[in-house]
């Protein structure tokens, strides 16, 4: 029975290593495939431009009058008739190297379709050579259980760090939004300054008042990237809150005194937005370095969960 296990896993081995070849060659080609694409579609115009100039002096057009006239028209035809074969030659070897390419992107993928199932042989031969030997009480497969314990418990940090990245960045964007709508708000604000009018207090306070919308939806977001990271004992504030009473003091009272304190306040909740936007992206490069760390764990345990199975 071992012997049959063993024989499984290194076939399934060799194919799920072929696999791993193969996509690895096949992203290779594709990107060179698309680099080709782009190069042949510039050597297109490059080629139809050549071959106008050509057009232009062979013809009865105005630039070829132009050169017969001051008798470089047979100079300037060979020169561009020079660059117009030079031009067909390189489109032409693009053409070539477009077609060797694809035919090599149809090969590979070809050849993954025939072993598309090889990652889940290879996991499914050594599940069942490892569940073999804790049946079999083998030293190997209480190894195999503690390690499996903790490849469990990091992919379950692996999940949580994946959530709170997730968080993280949606918070930081709805910031960068807010901070995005009271630099508007500040533009109008300081020409609301110099008696822009009514239409321009509007803009100014619309502008406040979508920032204060978009304050709401920060908080949450900024809540629950909290509580994503409670365990990191990571703690974020923010409050962006504008008094009310000032724009209703802009449009009825002093306006220029009115004005400067609604103005002081878009400053001073720009520069809170500034402070949070340092204080999540900190956070977030913090859980990426404690993620990449996770996994690299894993990977780790994982091969050498492997190995204990091959080699038992």
């Amino acid at each position: 029975m071992l012997n049959e296990l063993n024989q499984r896993l290194a076939t399934t081995k060799a194919n799920y290593r072929r696999k791993g070849k193969l996509d690895s060659q096949l992203r290779a080609a594709q990107h060179a495939l698309d680099d080709a694409k782009r190069q042949q579609a510039n050597l297109k115009n490059i080629l139809a431009k050549e071959q106008a100039d050509v057009d232009a002096l062979e013809g009865l057009s105005l630039t070829a009058l132009f050169h017969a006239v001051l008798g470089s028209k047979e100079q300037k035809l060979q020169k561009e008739r020079q660059e117009l074969v030079a031009a067909k030659l390189k489109h032409d070897q693009v053409i070539d190297t477009v077609e060797t390419l694809n035919e090599s992107v149809h090969r590979l993928q070809d050849a993954l379709s025939r072993i598309k199932n090889a990652d889940t042989e290879y996991e499914a031969a050594l599940a069942e050579k490892a569940d073999y030997l804790a049946a079999n009480g083998s030293d190997v497969g209480n190894k195999l259980f503690e390690v499996t314990q903790q490849i469990a418990d990091l992919t379950a940090d692996q999940k949580e760090l994946d959530e709170a990245n997730g968080a993280g960045h949606s918070a930081l964007r709805a910031i960068e939004e807010i901070r995005t709508t009271l630099a508007s708000a500040a533009s109008w604000g300081t020409l609301d300054l110099f008696g822009g009018g009514m239409l321009t207090t509007m803009a100014k306070h619309s502008k406040i008042d979508s920032a204060k919308n978009q304050a709401r939806t920060a908080q949450r977001k900024l809540l629950q990237f909290e509580e994503e990271l409670a365990d990191a004992d990571q703690r974020l504030q923010i409050s962006l809150q504008i008094d009310g009473f000032s724009k209703f003091a802009d449009y009825f009272f002093d306006g220029l005194i009115s004005d400067w304190i609604v103005q002081s306040k878009i400053e001073k909740a720009r520069t809170e937005c500034s402070k949070t936007i340092s204080q999540v992206t900190t956070a977030i490069r913090q859980c990426d370095s404690r993620l990449k760390q996770v996994e690299s764990e894993i990977e780790t345990l994982t091969q050498r969960k492997r190995e204990l199975i091959e080699t038992a």
